[in-house]
């Protein structure tokens, strides 16, 4: 049995892909991450879920905005800093104009209906570290098969975060707002088309 969606995603989500975010390798990245994070965030007056594939990217980032949501009367919350994740949520849902930055267990399983969340930004494309040991050899297992790693194995399991991560905005059939994906290979790459095909059918904008 296959049920359809009970939210309309064509009025309560607009998706925003960032075509502009240089290569992470660049020099140029961490001050387009800032930028876009800023313009954002901005754009719903907080409310923002920033997820992240990588603790020490969203530990600098969060060092270097600091002083951005200061001036602007926001309440920055930062995985890892200390409160447990159950506090970190507690905060955001009763802080107005809060933003929270996470990593890996803030992509599902976190439930914040209402307008407390209105933002969930993608820092980058959920692949997973393929230097893990239990991913290595699931990767080297399929390869000594004859399989092709990528496409089955880490394009799905990233497509299927990507849905949990996209997932946090939408609770309720009131809920609205935005996601943003900064990572322009969903754009560029001839598999950025599978993962925008696994996302819910919504007005997209790409900048």
């Amino acid at each position: 049995l296959q049920l359809g969606s009970p939210f309309d995603f064509q009025e309560q989500m607009k998706l925003f892909l960032v075509r502009k975010m240089p290569d992470p390798r660049d020099a140029g990245y961490a001050k387009a991450l800032a930028h876009w994070v800023a313009h954002f965030v901005t754009e719903t007056d907080g409310r923002a879920f920033v997820l992240f594939t990588s603790y020490r990217v969203m530990q600098q980032l969060a060092g270097e905005m600091e002083s951005f949501f200061a001036e602007n009367d926001m309440n920055l919350l930062v995985q890892g800093q200390g409160a447990p994740r159950g506090k970190l949520l507690e905060q955001f849902r009763t802080t107005p104009r809060s933003i929270l930055f996470g990593t890996d267990s803030f992509w599902m399983g976190v439930d914040v209906p209402g307008d407390a969340l209105s933002n969930v930004i993608i820092t980058r494309l959920p692949f997973a570290v393929p230097d893990h040991p239990l991913i290595e050899a699931k990767l080297e297992l399929i390869e000594a098969n004859g399989g092709d790693a990528f496409t089955e194995y880490s394009l799905p399991e990233a497509i299927l975060k990507l849905r949990q991560g996209v997932g946090r905005l939408i609770r309720t059939k009131s809920d609205h707002g935005i996601v943003v994906i900064l990572d322009n290979r969903i754009v560029t790459r001839p598999y950025g088309r599978a993962f925008l095909a696994a996302l819910p059918e919504c007005p997209v904008k790409v900048i």
